[in-house]
């Protein structure tokens, strides 16, 4: 959208006219919401030929959208020239905003990483010198925009907002712009939201950029350990199972594959597997100044089988499209560039947040229920605790490779129109008796982190519960349901299209006894917490002894 001041009490929107073709175009008004949207036929010759009988049809769409309580109106036009136009038409007088404030609309991003910075340099009183910078390439960018040297043309880059995932754009002439394909009152609110931004004085750009996350190339492993890791982006979104994962012996769909790390200390290898309980393949990546590379360590040999018919190892298209790896102090790597977080984190972990258990009857090393449901395991305590609260219209187990969580309890609130996802991840203790070790904690909160994916995706999420419950009982063996079933699941799904939905983030480690939670211990749960707050906004809570 282009974004315009305006002292003026009233619009005359009956003037488009004068900038379109009424005969080749309509228009829609609604006076109330104060929005204008025309669409406009546009014909015109193709290029390959001189036969004036051949054309191309085009439709244009503009929509005007004015805020009389913000003094302000917005434009998002699918021709840029026409908006200026367009405002003078509708407005006896405007200004449309642009330069520095523009990039006011950065403000308030967690976790801001920019993808381009596009800068203009003064060569000479008479030349201008274009820069664009992506990549690794985006740190010199950055720094000549918050120095002064240049001044700043475009930027775009994509954080977390409102708890959501967001991608964001603007530049020094006046256009803001997001990858969004959403209804017009979205736009109208997302409008509003970026207004707030731009009117504010008190916000600073330059320190705004400050802030923004930088890849930096790295020509050793970072001597932190690591205690996350994620597939690649394409394998991630796969929600439907498009994609099978297979070796000579076995395949399965996406959905029902882990990825995991193998090593959790500072100096190791970085390693991981692939894999379930049918087939596993291990990796190591390597950096070096040469760059990184992937490759194949023990293990069965996988490859990726796409709906499009093409097929490749696991270890080539690691090697293309490298995972996502996470260290306890904030920072991620993918291939050889790694992402330093900026901004200072808590260093103890709430101790409103911990909740203490009696473990008595249960066996702490172990952690799954599994298809026999026994009654010694961590699994079993927890969901026999969810179901004595008679709180949830929904329990599953959702426990096994490509798991949401070990398990997910649902309340609904009738009076509000809101359903609450309870994600619960469980642990096994690395000794008999509780204690603090900070082992213990690694794996389990990575997990925790790994699944608030699901936040921005919630019929999608419990699609996929019905898939791996189909894919049990499929496979002979008991359901996953615990309390409620599939029509409570349809019935839970429908209702997402007019209630809202929260989140809430559970780790289940019976190994750590609240007493003795050490600083490094402390570390990896405020790290595990900083992420969920900074991307959706969710609370995190530790269940120990």
């Amino acid at each position: 959208m282009f974004m315009y001041t305006t002292e003026e009490t009233d619009w005359h929107w009956k003037r488009w006219e004068n900038v379109f073709n009424p005969e080749h175009s309509q228009h829609f008004v609604n006076e109330q919401e104060k929005i204008l949207i025309i669409t406009e036929l546009c014909t015109s010759n193709v290029d390959w030929t001189t036969c004036q009988d051949i054309t191309n049809d085009n439709w244009n769409l503009h929509i005007l959208y004015w805020n009389e309580n913000k003094k302000s109106f917005f434009i998002n036009t699918t021709d840029k020239g026409i908006a200026n136009r367009l405002a003078e038409a509708v407005f006896d007088s405007c200004t449309r905003i642009t330069g520095e404030n523009v990039f006011r609309c950065l403000h308030g991003i967690n976790r801001l990483m920019l993808s381009t910075v596009g800068l203009k340099t003064a060569v000479s009183n008479h030349h201008i010198r274009y820069r664009m910078f992506a990549g690794i390439d985006v740190a010199e960018g950055i720094t000549g925009a918050t120095t002064g040297t240049s001044i700043k043309s475009n930027l775009f880059g994509v954080g977390y907002e409102d708890g959501t995932s967001i991608s964001i754009g603007c530049s020094y002439k006046g256009t803001i712009w997001a990858k969004w394909v959403e209804t017009i009152d979205y736009w109208k609110n997302w409008c509003d939201k970026q207004a707030e931004k731009i009117l504010d004085s008190n916000i600073v750009t330059s320190e705004v950029l400050k802030g923004a996350l930088i890849p930096e190339e790295i020509f050793a492993r970072p001597t932190v350990v690591p205690y996350r890791i994620d597939f690649p982006p394409e394998i991630e979104a796969d929600w439907k199972g498009s994609i099978t994962i297979k070796t000579a012996l076995s395949d399965s769909k996406s959905f029902l594959v882990n990825i995991g790390l193998i090593t959790f200390d500072e100096t190791s290898a970085l390693s991981f597997y692939v894999g379930n309980d049918n087939f596993k393949e291990e990796f190591t990546l390597d950096i070096t100044e040469k760059g990184y590379s992937v490759k194949h360590k023990s293990g069965s040999i996988i490859y990726l089988c796409f709906s499009r018919g093409s097929e490749i190892s696991l270890k080539e298209y690691f090697n293309e499209n490298p995972p996502t790896i996470w260290f306890v102090d904030g920072s991620s790597l993918e291939g050889n560039l790694l992402v330093r977080l900026k901004t200072v984190r808590p260093i103890t972990f709430s101790a409103d947040n911990i909740i203490p258990w009696d473990w008595s009857g249960v066996t702490i090393t172990k952690e799954s229920q599994k298809a026999s449901k026994e009654p010694d395991s961590i699994q079993y305590k927890l969901i026999s605790e969810l179901k004595a609260s008679e709180k949830y219209c929904l329990i599953f187990d959702d426990d096994g490779s490509g798991e949401v969580a070990d398990v997910i309890a649902v309340q609904e609130d009738a009076v509000n129109n809101s359903l609450s996802f309870e994600l619960y991840h469980c642990k096994y203790s690395g000794a008999l008796q509780s204690g603090a070790r900070v082992g213990d904690l690694y794996e389990v909160c990575g997990q925790a982190e790994k699944c608030i994916q699901w936040a921005s995706n919630t019929k999608n999420m419990l699609d996929r519960l019905m898939k791996r419950e189909n894919d049990r009982i499929s496979n002979g063996k008991p359901t996953r349901y615990e309390v409620g079933d599939n029509r409570v699941m349809f019935m839970l799904k429908n209702k997402l299209k007019v209630y809202s939905s929260e989140f809430s983030v559970f780790i289940v480690q019976p190994g750590v006894d609240s007493t003795q939670i050490t600083p490094a211990m402390h570390q990896v749960l405020c790290s595990a917490e900083a992420y969920l707050k900074d991307t959706y906004g969710i609370p995190l809570t530790l269940i120990c002894s």
